[in-house]
């Protein structure tokens, strides 16, 4: 008896101990051991939930594989509520709705399991398509867990072989967290802070006497981070902090995203956010959560730990005054960061600063206008105009424009502004060109030129004497035209007497300016499945035994058409 109730005392302390270890990380307690793992060998990630990515955070875990063809499994019972295939993006992917009310999601795969793969080909051949999103209904194809749903692989953007999962609120469509989900991953390692940036928020502020962004290198010793050399920080008026920061997790040298940041200053509370989930309508305002220009030029993604007047991230739990404080003259200051992993590894860095004794008003510099975030804004010249809808910016913003001539577009190389600063909304851009090629209007588009010199279309209609379109950049702007067709070129020897014992028919297709939009295959005037991978430039059909005769000769035809309509057609005969 004796032993029972010390039993049951340790079992019910065992328990608490992990509701206040849930409580604390998390404000939403998700079911645990309810998912099994989607693989069957031990997890390491390349990548977890709401890392930081170009224009969005990254909504699952990326599970490494090392190649392709690794079974993925249901994690639960359900039914496959969604199946989408695109060339970019997820790729192959596959949604199962489970009846505790969540979604799982797999992406990136190379194929389905038998009964899923026949389902999917049925529909591309009914449909003519590759690519195709299709919401299905609960009787349609139902999972139990533990099945083999499909096999890992590389398709659409993925950068390397490894599988794709998330864990969605059915009803909201939110992304959560996976890693709150009881998966058994091993990570003991805290995050690394990487470096410290500091920013004076008005003309009347400053770090050090300097009216901009100053970073400061953090380096680790004693148990501890600290600022490499230990600077003397003077700080004066409004100013927001920044950590680069990345997580880590055992088994792999994979940068990942952190789960939990706080500030204090003085052992106060100033600001606080954590990544349990997010909207993907929220998902554009990273642009403001991270440092824009240290992104786009640098390739530094860095969380602040303020915010700007129409950042609207739900992610945030404390914000006084934004996350901005005021720093006055002659007092010190003690301000502490601390950041976690979602397994509770912790690291924090603490700086000293003094009020700084310096005052000084800095001149804002030159700008055309200051365009408010909350209104509309048009601006107008000659040759170009450019509306903004509202909150299409995080803050007022100082807009500027130029222009210059150049031989090599139809119109003016136009400086909208500086591509340093992030554009929320798509704003509208209208550029009348110089000259149109005769009988071109068709073919005309906007490109922007980057700061590599690489060539965007952003596409374009040409009415009422100018050239219309939506972007979400500023940069350099100017009207071109597209009148080369794209190009196919066969990787198959077609010179060959026969492709007998070949599985497959390839291409590399490209179009270098507008792009593809569509591509289509046929073998003896029927439609057939050709499957596009849109970052190889690779269009492969796979000999289908069902639906192709074999030992005939055959004829194949390749037709491909770009953004403008230029069109490109291959035709060839085999034998298979």
């Amino acid at each position: 008896m004796k032993i029972t109730r010390t039993y049951t005392i340790l079992t019910l302390l065992s328990l608490l101990f992990l509701f206040s270890k849930q409580i604390y990380s998390q404000s939403i307690i998700f079911p645990q051991n309810y998912f099994r793992s989607p693989v069957d060998f031990d997890i390491t990630l390349s990548g977890n939930f709401a890392e930081l990515r170009n224009n969005h955070f990254h909504s699952g875990i990326d599970i490494r594989t090392f190649t392709t063809g690794k079974k993925v499994y249901a994690v639960a019972d359900g039914f496959v509520s969604r199946i989408k295939i695109s060339s970019g993006g997820y790729g192959k992917a596959i949604y199962i709705d489970h009846p505790n009310g969540y979604t799982s999601v797999f992406a990136h795969l190379d194929h389905f399991n038998k009964d899923i793969e026949e389902f999917v080909k049925s529909y591309q051949y009914q449909n003519n398509t590759f690519e195709f999103d299709l919401n299905l209904k609960n009787n349609e194809i139902q999972i139990k867990k533990g099945t083999v749903i499909a096999f890992s692989g590389n398709t659409g953007s993925s950068a390397g072989p490894h599988l794709h999962f998330e864990i969605r609120d059915t009803k909201s469509e939110h992304p959560l967290n996976p890693l709150l989900f009881g998966f058994k991953i091993k990570d003991t390692t805290p995050p690394k802070i990487f470096n410290f940036y500091a920013y004076p928020l008005d003309s009347a502020s400053n770090v050090n006497g300097l009216n901009s962004r100053q970073s400061f290198p953090v380096t680790f010793y004693n148990k501890a981070f600290h600022l490499k050399g230990d600077p003397k920080l003077k700080l004066l008026g409004n100013i927001g902090f920044a950590l680069e920061t990345n997580d880590y997790m055992d088994n792999t040298w994979g940068k990942c995203g952190i789960f939990d940041m706080k500030m204090k200053i003085n052992d106060t509370l100033i600001s606080s956010y954590s990544f349990e989930e997010f909207s993907f309508d929220e998902s554009t305002y990273i642009n403001s959560h991270l440092d824009y220009e240290l992104n786009v030029s640098y390739n530094k993604r860095i969380h602040k730990t303020f915010k700007e007047p129409n950042n609207q991230l739900s992610i945030y739990s404390k914000m006084k005054d934004n996350g901005i404080f005021q720093f006055k003259k002659g007092t010190g200051y003690k301000i502490d960061f601390f950041v976690s992993d979602a397994n509770l590894n912790k690291s924090s860095l603490r700086v000293y600063a003094t009020g700084n004794e310096i005052e000084k008003i800095f001149p804002k510099g030159d700008f055309d206008e200051l365009m408010n975030y909350e209104k509309e804004n048009t601006f107008k010249k000659e040759n170009i105009e450019v509306k903004f809808p509202k909150n299409s910016f995080y803050s007022n913003i100082p807009f500027t424009y130029s222009y210059e001539q150049n031989s090599n577009y139809l119109s003016d190389i136009h400086y909208i502004c500086n591509e340093n600063i992030p554009v929320h909304n798509y704003y509208t851009i209208s550029i009348k060109p110089k000259s149109i090629p005769k009988g071109k209007s068709d073919k005309l588009l906007i490109v922007r030129i980057d700061k590599k010199g690489e060539i965007i279309n952003e596409g374009g209609i040409y009415f009422d004497s100018s050239v219309k379109t939506k972007s979400r950049y500023f940069g350099e702007f100017a009207v071109s035209a597209d009148t080369i067709s794209p190009t196919i070129k066969p990787i198959t020897n077609f010179n060959l007497k026969s492709l007998k014992g070949q599985k497959s028919i390839r291409f590399t297709i490209k179009d270098e300016l507008s792009g593809i939009k569509s591509y289509e295959g046929s073998i003896d005037g029927k439609w057939v499945l050709f499957e596009y991978d849109a970052k190889n430039d690779l269009l492969f059909y796979v000999f289908d035994h069902k639906r192709l005769a074999p030992n005939k000769n055959h004829q194949l035809q390749i037709k491909v058409t770009d953004q403008v309509q230029n069109q490109k057609i291959f035709t060839s005969n085999f034998i298979w």
